[in-house]
């Protein structure tokens, strides 16, 4: 941890979010951050804009994925009951529709600008990793599709069946070699591949309380859980418990610090093999992110700090 705060000098200039963050995708050139009702801005590798943002569906970007330099990701929108699964062309990415546009129906107004192509999806989309070049899938209730970065469906599954009443929900995808690895909101977690062969339980969280995600590093696994806790798992050993404070932005494995680093609700949390720590802050954390020889953190004001300032 002491690695950490050494490194939480004041955090070199990086332009803020202009819109407010929901989550963002890291790329080659940088990252794509995504903003909560579906605007989108290149940032490049020393945190600058690439360009100014724009909106090119006007719905919330559930998942996404960068693929051979195409944005390939999931559009959803409840109450239009409406959901697409298009690619973009990140580096080309435009202004679409306005929302009553769409509410009309309008023939131009049906699918994400400047699209290369785009499906209209009759069930909610669930997580979208890649995996050996290509993407997966996963829609409501239990579909899991291997497509290509051109949107051929190559193969198609279904998600395990849960072990526990808890629940099938899915919470994770987590490609893992030829295998997929999918976990239940129950802990259960299973292997799936697209060989036609069935899915393989492959053990379940310690836990009674359902699960609400999964992070992964080289050090194992950290599971977290709908009432706010964090278990970390490595083979079958618990290495550690935690509780916080709400639920993280984001989560990541540092091998710089063999941490956890949590961009946690109104927190930062360090958790290694040293201990756990916890800053408080005001504001509620979106994501975490290596820029500038640092880690930095994205608020929910789109305001950008070191980890730990």
């Amino acid at each position: 941890m002491a690695k950490v705060l050494e490194r939480a000098s004041k955090a070199r200039s990086v332009q803020p979010c202009p819109f407010p963050p929901a989550w963002l995708l890291p790329h080659e050139e940088g990252i794509l951050l995504v903003g909560r009702d579906g605007d989108v801005l290149n940032v490049d590798l020393e945190g600058q804009h690439m360009g100014s943002s724009v909106s090119p569906f006007p719905m919330s970007l559930s998942h996404g994925v960068i693929l051979d330099g195409r944005l390939l990701a999931t559009w959803i929108d409840h109450e239009l009951r409406m959901a697409r699964f298009a690619a973009l062309d990140v580096h080309g990415l435009t202004e679409g529709p306005a929302r009553a546009a769409v509410r009309r129906g309008e023939p131009n107004a049906l699918h994400p600008a400047g699209h290369l192509w785009s499906h209209a999806l009759d069930a909610e989309p669930l997580g979208l990793i890649e995996h050996q070049g290509n993407v997966v899938l996963a829609l409501h209730p239990d579909a899991l599709y291997l497509i290509d970065s051109d949107g051929r469906e190559l193969e198609r599954t279904s998600l395990p069946k849960p072990v526990d009443p808890l629940g099938s929900s899915l919470v994770n995808l987590h490609s893992d070699g030829e295998r997929v690895i999918v976990t239940l909101r129950d802990g259960s977690f299973h292997g799936v591949t697209f060989d036609g062969a069935g899915p393989v339980a492959l053990g379940r969280a310690p836990t009674t309380q359902a699960v609400a995600d999964v992070a992964y590093g080289s050090e194992g696994r950290l599971v977290l859980t709908e009432d706010h806790e964090a278990v970390w798992i490595e083979g079958e050993t618990v290495r550690m418990r935690a509780r916080l404070s709400g639920p993280p932005g984001q989560v990541q494995w540092s091998e710089d610090d063999k941490a956890w680093l949590i961009a946690g609700w109104r927190e930062r949390v360090v958790l290694g093999a040293t201990g756990f720590e916890r800053i408080e802050r005001s504001n509620v954390d979106v994501a975490v992110h290596h820029m500038n020889g640092q880690r930095m953190v994205l608020d929910n004001n789109g305001t950008w700090s070191a980890f730990v300032s």
